[in-house]
């Protein structure tokens, strides 16, 4: 009996994942049959007609886009009402001008728009006064321009390109920027009303004029035909580079990390000139496209004379001379064990590159080499570093400041040298009451490391009640680390 019961329930028991299966396909089919009602209706639903004024604004718009579009490159042109006496002798005014014109594009604008109007005969009335404006008002305006305005700034361009060359090497960039504007300006002219035979000729006067400004610039500027080769580069050797006394085969753009890795930057003018005249630059390290090294540097007269820089990378401690090298090192030796890229890139202070290059760096190995070059450029710089002679002595004075950094913890003050040979008085700014004093410290403390660095902190004394308080700090400058050997 009990064997019955249990046949019975076994063939009572059902499938749940065939009943999950076959609901799924269910609604499947369901989902399809709506799917296909609603594309039958939408195809059964009538498309509403245009109308004859939709019709016909249709077959206008292919030659009203060719009207709108010329009008729209033409239009910063067309807004050139005057230019002011020497505006274009300005290479970037210049540029920016004849980048109008090439975008302007007239010549061939004039041609489309004609051509749309011959296709579509209606055009020249519904579009009547950009029609006009395009093939008769903005000629008429630039013609005006040009001989009011253009022709003028052209010659002023070249005389001032003679007169820069007259004053000798120094200024054979300026020579050569505004020659080369006068060229830009003249080519810009052109590139609209290319029959202009006045402007062709002038256009023969500024290229002569940039050729010659151009060599004169070339021998009085750059270090050699190796930087006219490569200006606006930056190239790399495992030895120390002379700028034009360079060798050709000791150039290459593949390192491995256990190099010496140096580089020389070649301008297009001194370093003054292609830094704005500020001689303030900024060098930045990508590695695999990713920035890890920036920094501000500004050279002396000596350097901003020159079209040339040169850079360390991954130097030789005991000769190395530049700053960069430090920062550099300690990012690279950090970099994972594979071949990277590297790019080493400066601008001015527009951020328009004067100088980059690039190079592969394989760091499967070396990585330790570089660690140690990075030590001995770190221990190099703290050897240079030394602290100043204090300009007051008062023991009382220093054991209170020392107190007042006890936030400064861990970090210890092991010595307070006063730089200000007295305190600097402050006054209310109505009553002239007398409210504080200030002065200025270099003061050395003794990291957690056992290292030591310095800081430049001021501190404040506080007038009540007929006396000074005790010193606090008050502000806080630059620092730098030094050997502890050097704090007596």
């Amino acid at each position: 009996m009990l064997s019955v019961i249990a046949t019975s329930t076994a063939t009572a028991q059902f499938d749940l994942e065939k009943v999950r299966k076959k609901a799924k396909e269910v609604l499947s089919k369901d989902s399809d049959d709506e799917e296909k009602e609603e594309a039958a209706e939408t195809s059964a639903e009538p498309q509403r007609k245009l109308t004859p004024w939709e019709e016909e604004q249709a077959s206008h718009e292919k030659g009203r886009k060719v009207l709108t579009e010329a009008d729209f490159a033409v239009r910063p042109l067309a807004n050139i009402r005057s230019v002011y006496s020497g505006m274009l002798t300005d290479k970037r005014e210049a540029q920016n001008f004849y980048d109008k014109c090439k975008v302007a594009d007239y010549p061939n604008r004039r041609l489309q728009v004609e051509q749309a109007v011959q296709e579509d005969p209606e055009l020249r009335d519904l579009e009547e006064h950009n029609y006009n404006e395009l093939m008769t008002g903005f000629p008429k305006h630039f013609a005006q321009l040009t001989d009011e305005y253009l022709i003028k700034e052209i010659n002023n361009a070249i005389e001032t390109a003679y007169a820069e060359k007259a004053k000798g090497a120094a200024r054979a960039g300026a020579a050569r920027e505004a020659a080369e504007a006068a060229l830009l300006t003249a080519e810009g002219v052109l590139l609209v009303t290319p029959e202009n035979t006045r402007v062709q000729q002038l256009r023969a006067d500024a290229q002569a004029a940039a050729e010659s400004m151009g060599a004169a610039f070339a021998s009085n500027v750059y270090s050699g035909t190796f930087h006219q080769e490569h200006v606006g580069k930056i190239v790399f050797s495992s030895s120390p580079i002379e700028a034009g006394q360079e060798n050709a085969a000791a150039i290459t753009s593949t390192f491995a990390a256990g190099d010496r890795i140096y580089g020389m930057m070649y301008f297009d003018g001194t370093y003054k000139e292609v830094t704005g005249g500020s001689s303030v630059a900024h060098t930045r390290l990508l590695v695999d496209g990713n920035e890890m090294v920036s920094y501000v540097f500004k050279l002396d007269a000596e350097g901003s004379a020159r079209s040339w820089l040169k850079s360390e990378i991954v130097p030789d401690p005991a000769q190395s001379t530049t700053r960069g090298a430090q920062l550099f090192t300690e990012k690279l030796m950090s970099l994972s064990p594979r071949r990277h890229t590297v790019i080493i890139r400066t601008t001015d202070d527009y951020n328009k590159t004067i100088a980059e290059g690039e190079f592969s760096l394989d760091c499967t190995s070396g990585l330790d080499k570089i660690a140690e070059v990075h030590r001995g450029l770190s221990e190099k710089k703290l050897a240079g570093v030394g602290l100043p002679s204090p300009a007051m002595r008062n023991a009382g004075l220093e054991k209170q400041m020392k107190a007042a950094l006890k936030d400064w913890s861990p970090k210890k003050p092991i010595k307070v040298i006063i730089t200000d040979r007295d305190w600097t008085i402050q006054h209310h700014p109505v009553t002239g009451a007398v409210v504080s004093r200030t002065i200025n410290t270099t003061t050395v403390f003794k990291l957690p490391d056992g290292s030591c660095r310095y800081f430049e902190i001021s501190f404040k004394q506080q007038y009540a009640g007929g006396k000074y308080g005790k010193a606090q700090q008050f502000g806080v400058g630059d620092s730098a680390d030094i050997l502890c050997s050097k704090v007596k």
